[in-house]
């Protein structure tokens, strides 16, 4: 570079250093206020995450009032202050137009935004086909801890799919159906027969209302009887054990000990006060875990627990309950949901929580920490080492309606076991 006219290069640069000095300074002050004004911005976006989005079925959790909502809340702050994540719960019907799953089925593609990110649903509404198109896998996603500690209850909250199967729901709670006696009967411990209901003339109610399939009860007792679940979605019709299941009902019919007013029960909620305010014969009635530990703890009256009937007595068990499922398709938050979840599944808090709604943990270990002194922990253990998953409405095809209308037949008097066994059979044979 020439130097300027008047200027020698030595003056030159002697004036111009102090100036590129100050350049320089400038240029870093100005890069270091940029940096720190990105951290600042990366910070502001983290405390303005927005929350996540859990829904609670109000089945489970009706209000914001109760002991057990109280205890989730001082739970999840405990999780917010250490995990700068914020949780919005939102109680939402369950089973009803504008319920958890309907709403879920509406808004995936119309208002996805609405939806939540994480929610508990029912495992009798927890269809593979419904799993696959509107909730998340679950693979992967929690520690190895939990899911040894979850043992064999896992399979609750798989669905099968051509390569195996996918965990696409956390299983939290467990329910179970069992039945209660207002006076014990005469019989050898928990196991009931057929037999022993109609020896001991013992008037029963169960919830036998069904839409689009077969009760549960009356499947469990189909099941025990020697009948097979769905196969590839269909159930077929086991001849000798459905004729069995309704003999039982055919002849309490004509003892005059059920009555076809239990085809409107659509739960035990129906005739629950009945039962526990007329206690002056006996009578045996279908309830689920939950309400039996719900009245034994609220309601002043003597009532001992049994399996439900079966044709042998074998004890089988429907296992229904809750869990935890994932909505949002977004990455970075179903990582954020499955940290709050392991958080949920915290042993101390997983215990009180099932005790507080009546519910028995999906982690074995917690099963005595949940259950009140007063009642037997080996008899749960068996319910549940012998259950079997509900059958979803809509399942198992044309097979289970057909059942459902043979029982209904029955306790209508309008056919015998027999005559309406073979009238499902020829309507089988003739599709």
């Amino acid at each position: 570079m020439k130097a300027m006219r008047g200027y020698s290069s030595e003056a030159y640069w002697s004036q111009l250093a102090p100036r590129l000095r100050s350049a320089v300074l400038i240029v870093i002050c100005f890069i270091a206020t940029s940096i720190i004004g990105a951290q600042d911005d990366r910070v502001d976006a983290d405390e303005a995450l927005p929350p996540l989005q859990v829904w609670l079925p109000a089945p489970l959790i009706s209000d914001e009032s109760g002991d057990a909502f109280q205890l989730l809340s001082e739970h999840t702050a405990a999780f917010t202050s250490s995990n700068a994540i914020a949780i919005v719960f939102r109680i939402k019907d369950v089973g009803k137009v504008g319920g958890i799953l309907s709403t879920i089925r509406a808004g995936k593609d119309v208002a996805p935004a609405a939806l939540p990110d994480v929610t508990l649903i029912r495992r009798r509404d927890f269809t593979p086909a419904q799993a696959r198109q509107y909730l998340q896998s679950m693979e992967t996603m929690f520690s190895t801890s939990l899911i040894n500690d979850l043992d064999d209850g896992l399979d609750f909250g798989q669905i099968s799919l051509e390569d195996g199967s996918a965990l696409y729901g956390l299983p939290y709670l467990f329910d179970v159906l069992l039945a209660i006696q207002s006076q014990p009967l005469e019989t050898s411990g928990y196991r009931l027969t057929f037999d022993d209901v109609i020896n001991n003339r013992a008037t029963f109610l169960f919830p036998a209302a069904r839409t689009n399939g077969l009760n549960q009860t009356f499947y469990m007792q189909y099941l025990s009887a020697g009948g097979r679940t769905p196969s590839d979605g269909v159930m077929s019709v086991d001849e000798e054990a459905l004729g069995a299941v309704l003999k039982f009902y055919e002849v309490l019919v004509n003892l005059g000990l059920v009555a076809p007013e239990v085809l409107t029960f659509q739960s035990p909620a129906a005739y629950q006060s009945e039962f526990i305010s007329q206690s002056d014969r006996p009578r045996l009635a279908i309830f689920s875990a939950s309400d039996y530990l719900a009245m034994i703890d609220q309601q002043d009256a003597t009532l001992t627990a049994a399996k439900a009937p079966t044709l042998s007595g074998a004890g089988r068990s429907i296992r229904d309950g809750w869990l935890w499922v994932l909505v949002t398709p977004d990455m970075s938050r179903q990582a954020l949901a499955a940290r709050y979840l392991e958080w949920m599944m915290e042993p101390d808090f997983h215990a009180d929580i099932a005790r507080a709604l009546y519910h028995l943990p999906t982690q074995p270990a917690l099963l005595d920490d949940s259950l009140p002194p007063t009642v037997d922990r080996q008899f749960f253990v068996e319910l549940l080492d012998d259950a079997t998953l509900p059958l979803p409405e809509n399942e198992g095809g044309t097979a289970p309606r057909l059942m459902q209308e043979a029982l209904i037949d029955v306790l209508h008097g309008d056919a015998t076991a027999a005559q309406a066994t073979r009238q499902v059979l020829n309507q089988l044979a003739e599709r």
